[in-house]
């Protein structure tokens, strides 16, 4: 009996003995874990402006404190994260962070939290550092943003005039927004709106510097969340598109959180995806990696 030799290289061979992927399957991009996380989950994550400071919501303590992570140099990976020792902290769920740009002073920290116990609901509260190495203050409530629904996730414009932020309806989550006319001080932001073209369940918005692409957190079938992309247009924002070469099919709850670097170079974001720490985890990947419009 003659047997037929194989000259074929490794790589064809293994080619041959593997399926075949589907040809309508997305390219699966591969972000990078942090350094922070933990068995715990860790969710809602910011970057500072200055890239060296890493602010995210973590429930190791069984509620949800707002931590920091930071670094000297940006090619460095995050240390790990402490509790956010200012007066933001309370002893309710403390989640969703927007700070003001690193070392202009007074520098505004935006955050959700039910420090407000009359109705047991998420508002967003704004805190002030009046000087570089003091903390953060007692914070304050905004009220053209807070009402007896939740409201999370802030997004302040680079010209603090715009916020973007989500509020908890009937129908689902919602993006709204509201505008001021002059950037001093924590609050003067005129009643909110909703941002009417993004559908229900569309929420937790972050933009690039030209505020002509915002990411967003999205339903999915089966009950799982994703994130999604919506561009500005003429006859305002179109209709998210999923990222599907970063939403993970294996994620049992999904990906969540979007947040982008002040230069909308990178996408931080919370996933409990495959080859994880446990529970939600922080990811990064750089948005050139599957936004060609940016």
């Amino acid at each position: 009996m003659y047997k037929l030799a194989l000259t074929l290289p490794a790589s064809a061979l293994l080619g041959l003995l593997l399926p075949a992927a589907r040809p309508d399957e997305p390219l699966r991009l591969k972000p990078t874990n942090l350094a922070v996380n933990t068995r715990a989950d860790e969710d809602n994550p910011h970057l500072a402006s200055d890239g060296l400071t890493l602010y995210y919501a973590s429930n190791a303590k069984g509620k949800y404190d707002l931590m920091v992570s930071t670094r000297s140099k940006l090619n460095q990976p995050w240390g790990k994260g402490k509790a956010l020792e200012d007066w933001v902290q309370t002893e309710v769920d403390d989640r969703s962070v927007f700070v003001t740009p690193e070392n202009l002073f007074p520098q505004y920290l935006y955050y959700a939290t039910k420090k407000d116990k009359k109705n047991n609901n998420f508002d967003v509260f704004v805190a002030v550092k009046q000087f570089k190495g003091k903390a953060f203050s007692s914070p304050v409530g905004i009220d053209a943003v807070d009402t007896g629904q939740d409201e999370m996730h802030p997004w302040l414009t680079k010209d603090g005039l715009t916020l973007y932020f989500s509020r908890k309806t009937a129908d689902g989550w919602r993006v709204f927004v509201t505008t001021r006319k002059e950037a001093t001080g924590a609050r003067g932001f005129d009643q909110a709106k909703v941002i009417a073209e993004l559908p229900p369940g569309f929420h937790h918005a972050t933009l690039t510097p030209n505020r002509d692409t915002m990411y967003l957190q999205g339903p999915l079938p089966k009950n799982r969340w994703g994130l999604f992309v919506s561009y500005k247009t003429p006859q305002g924002w179109s209709n998210p598109e999923p990222l599907e070469g970063l939403n993970h099919p294996d994620a049992p709850i999904g990906d969540c959180s979007p947040n982008l670097s002040r230069d909308g170079k990178l996408l931080y974001y919370a996933s409990d995806r495959p080859d994880g720490k446990g529970g939600m985890d922080l990811w990064v990947i750089p948005t050139i990696q599957f936004s060609p419009k940016n």
